[in-house]
């Protein structure tokens, strides 16, 4: 049996339930819907999308986890193609860079992005898209993206996203309600996160995260999946993904604690029970290290390769 929650857990554990309420209405995924991303601006001209803070994204200095911000780039960037499709249609992400400024992604993010226009020559045209995501103190990243349209699998009926229609108000309550099997496991992984948190540590950093093994430059971690990282389609979310392969990288060079960049090509829909990544050191030196992440899901197939660059913090 589970301990009591405290008040500050019963707040955390309420998100996650309003979460899975927007999540019955169609147009996004679980973990948007969980961060409660909202649309600013959506055009052939640019894409806008803010992430509220909160406690299930950041910590007591209001400075938003890792997940959160690779998340809400991923998804803003994808957006920027899709005021050129029909809406509700399946995208997905080939490839992403994201260059970091040292500016603390702290309070309120909002990421603007642009599609630059598409490929002529391909079977399957890709969408190039940049943009920048932001907060009070500055632009925290740079970040550019390729995105196709892909067909929808069988028995998925997608409607259009949240961006491309009018929504207005709060869901209704889902407390009295029946909650479905995949809405039991979210609540349930939840729970077992808040019973586990450490005093300071992020909630989203424990719900999103995973335990990581390291030593002699490299390192490996397992990724869980389920409904709490999937995307429309039943796969993890990208953008979850790189995060967890950025910070699997961050921990095989531990001098090297400050993420500079990250390049990303995904080969595969992460499917399963979980995956693994596994990290080795390419370069480490006095200032700079860089490290490729291989991304596994079942029978060792492929799903992600990511190149992070990684910097020595200067001393204060």
């Amino acid at each position: 049996m589970l301990p009591p929650l405290s008040a500050d857990s019963a707040r955390l554990r309420a998100h996650v339930v309003q979460g899975l309420a927007r999540n019955r209405i169609p147009g996004l995924h679980f973990p948007g819907n969980f961060l409660a991303l909202e649309r600013r601006r959506f055009s052939r001209e640019a894409v806008s999308i803010a992430l509220p803070v909160g406690p299930h994204v950041a910590d007591a200095a209001s400075r938003v986890g890792l997940p959160a911000v690779i998340l809400q780039v991923d998804v803003t960037l994808a957006t920027a193609m899709r005021p050129f499709l029909l809406p509700g249609v399946r995208t997905a992400t080939v490839s992403m860079q994201v260059n970091f400024t040292g500016v603390a992604p702290v309070g309120e993010l909002v990421c603007e992005a642009q599609c630059l226009g598409f490929s002529q020559d391909a079977v399957l045209p890709q969408a190039v898209c940049r943009g920048a995501l932001a907060c009070a103190g500055g632009v925290v990243c740079y970040c550019t993206g390729t995105f196709v349209q892909l067909d929808t699998p069988a028995g998925v009926n997608l409607a259009p996203t949240a961006w491309e229609v009018e929504t207005a108000g709060e869901p209704p309550p889902i407390e009295g309600t029946p909650l479905t099997a995949a809405e039991r496991k979210v609540l349930k992984h939840a729970d077992r996160c808040l019973a586990e948190m450490a005093p300071g540590e992020r909630f989203i950093d424990r719900f999103w995260g995973s335990p990581t093994r390291s030593g002699d430059g490299k390192a490996s971690s397992r990724f869980p999946l389920g409904p709490h990282v999937n995307n429309r389609v039943g796969n993890a979310q990208g953008g979850l993904m790189m995060a967890h392969a950025a910070a699997t990288a961050a921990a095989a060079v531990p001098r090297h604690r400050l993420v500079e960049s990250i390049a990303a090509w995904f080969i595969s829909p992460g499917v399963g029970s979980q995956l693994r990544a596994r990290s080795e050191t390419i370069q480490h030196g006095r200032s700079l290290a860089v490290v490729r992440t291989q991304v596994f899901g079942t029978a060792r197939k492929r799903v992600l390769e990511v190149i992070t660059n990684h910097a020595v913090p200067r001393e204060a």
